[in-house]
């Protein structure tokens, strides 16, 4: 079942990078097919708990939005609760950790050769992408 999960937070993310960096905005009701997927998946397998666990993340992410005056993105936050549904609390939280990391490596790199000034904000789900590929694979050879 784990490899269900894996398959539909991927195409999640696939579909959300590439609105992400053409519209600077995700689909809601994209993200709602998929945490009902999710939240099936785990209702089938009577696993409901973990899932609702890896929300809280997301939901921070959201409140951080609101303080931040949307510094970062509602759908950001979004996202990390339908992936929070998929992975759980501690998946959920090295994901995120993940993505911040190399969205700074990014971010670094794109400064330095001139594609972005300070303070410019950059398309986060993407590197959510990466992060969950490196992770996948990581995970897959470990």
């Amino acid at each position: 079942m784990r490899t269900i999960y894996l398959a539909g937070m991927f195409l999640m993310l696939l579909v959300g990078s590439i609105e992400d960096l053409k519209d600077q905005r995700i689909n809601p009701y994209w993200l709602l097919l998929h945490a009902a997927f999710a939240v099936g998946a785990r209702l089938v397998l009577g696993e409901i708990l973990p899932g609702l666990a890896g929300i809280t993340i997301g939901l921070m992410l959201i409140g951080a939005a609101f303080v931040s005056h949307q510094k970062v993105g509602y759908g950001d936050g979004l996202v990390f609760v339908v992936c929070g549904l998929y992975l759980g609390f501690w998946e959920n939280f090295s994901l995120l950790f993940l993505s911040l990391v190399l969205c700074a490596l990014g971010g670094l790199v794109l400064m330095v050769f001139g594609k972005i000034r300070k303070g410019q904000a950059l398309p986060f789900i993407p590197f959510v992408m990466g992060a969950f590929v490196c992770a996948t694979f990581f995970e897959a050879v470990g």
